[in-house]
């Protein structure tokens, strides 16, 4: 018995399994989708199962072994920024556990609704694709709201960690570059920058107050860990008010929205 193989069908269908099963993914591991780069994590799977279908050079178990481990890391580096081995197994682990709830659930639509695989996999896709916008939405609000988060900050060969508050109306920009402002106090500055190379002056207007300028400094790296991601960010730029930022402790810093969702 003949088959022919259309490889731009296998790869479509292929391509469209792929994007539900990076969306779960991010979903089961806490992390910020970006289509863009979901597309290309897809497009390079779709790319290897062509590949390896068309020119079986390798054993089978090899060629699924490679597939699992290292198609599936590219794939999630490609996807989610990945740069710390322990997250990347965390997430090899999470597309594996991803890829076998939607295949059966693939082969779920099929059978309710009588549909080819093509056809089933741009449903399963779209399903994925409007599930991701609302948690998307959903968790950017939240976040915005009350969130807080690790972050820490280096400079000159030292580092200090804070609780940030991601503040949806934190609106400062350092005024030459653009960059997006973050807040600490100047008491939690001691002992940490006090000797400094310069200074810069963001102007800044509060409700109910008069504008002003408050002191920044451009510090040499910010880490934030958001979930299990963290996000790096070189030479962010920080200003310092002379006020405690929580009257009873809960943060000990102001983090603009924008340095979580703009990246």
């Amino acid at each position: 018995m003949e088959y022919e193989f259309y490889a731009d069908v296998f790869f479509l269908i292929v391509f469209l399994m792929n994007l539900p099963i990076l969306v779960l993914t991010a979903v089961l591991g806490g992390r910020r989708i970006k289509p863009g780069r979901l597309i290309l994590a897809a497009l390079f799977g779709s790319l290897w199962n062509c590949l390896t279908f068309l020119v079986p050079l390798l054993p089978v178990s090899l060629e699924l072994f490679l597939t699992l481990v290292l198609c599936g890391s590219i794939m999630n580096c490609l996807a989610f920024s990945i740069k710390r081995p322990q997250e990347l197994v965390k997430a090899d682990v999470l597309l594996l556990i991803s890829a076998m709830l939607l295949g059966g659930g693939l082969s779920a639509i099929k059978e309710m609704f009588s549909l080819s695989g093509l056809e089933a996999c741009a449903c399963l896709s779209a399903l994925c694709g409007a599930f991701a916008a609302f948690a998307g939405g959903y968790l950017k609000e939240r976040q915005g709201r009350r969130e807080t988060c690790p972050v820490r900050l280096y400079y000159r060969g030292n580092m200090r960690e804070f609780l940030a508050l991601v503040d949806s109306g934190n609106r400062l920009r350092e005024p030459e570059s653009k960059k997006p402002v973050s807040v600490i106090s100047y008491e939690d500055c001691q002992g940490f920058c006090e000797r400094i190379s310069g200074i810069l002056y963001i102007p800044y207007r509060a409700v109910g107050t008069r504008k002003g300028v408050l002191p920044g400094i451009i510090f040499e790296r910010m880490e934030i860990q958001v979930g299990e991601e963290c996000l790096e960010i070189d030479r962010p730029v920080v200003a310092v008010t002379k006020e405690p930022l929580s009257g009873n402790g809960d943060f000990s810093m102001l983090l603009p929205e924008s340095l979580l969702f703009s990246r």
